[in-house]
Order: structure tokens, then C-alpha cells, then sequence
């Protein structure tokens, strides 16, 4: 699993990408996330390798990153 932070001014972005065989923990880190912080917005996309942005405000992505970061070493 493959965590990147992109902070891009006022909005940022974070890219969690994984394989098909990563499924089980890819789906939790991405559930839990999304669960902790509310004011974010995902984009999942790929079949054999997953791949999910979330993107927001700088404050709350920094926030699921944190969240992102427990969860993925699990």
C-alpha cells in the first residue's frame, strides 16, 4: 500500500493505491477515513490496482492523513 500527500494551496490531496490482493485493508483504510473526517471527498477508481484521492481542505486532510497513516500500518 502506497500513501502520498499533495498539498496544493487551499485544497489538498491524498492518494492511497494498492493491488486487488491489499482489498480487505484498502476498503478499511479508505472506510475509516472517511468515517473520522467527515469534510472530505474520495474518488476510488481501478479494478486490479485500486486506487483512491481523497481530496479537501488542507485542515481535514491533514487530519485523514494522520488517520490513513494508523490505519495502513495495521
Amino acid at each position: 500500500m502506497k500513501v502520498d500527500f499533495n498539498d496544493q494551496g487551499a485544497v489538498s490531496t491524498i492518494t492511497v493505491t494498492s493491488t486487488v490482493f491489499e482489498f480487505r485493508k484498502h476498503n478499511r483504510v479508505v472506510d475509516t477515513t472517511l468515517f473520522s473526517t467527515p469534510a472530505i471527498v474520495v474518488n476510488r477508481t481501478g479494478v486490479f490496482f485500486l486506487r483512491s484521492v481523497f481530496s479537501g481542505k488542507s485542515r481535514d486532510i491533514l487530519r485523514a492523513y494522520k488517520t490513513v497513516q494508523r490505519e495502513a500500518a495495521r
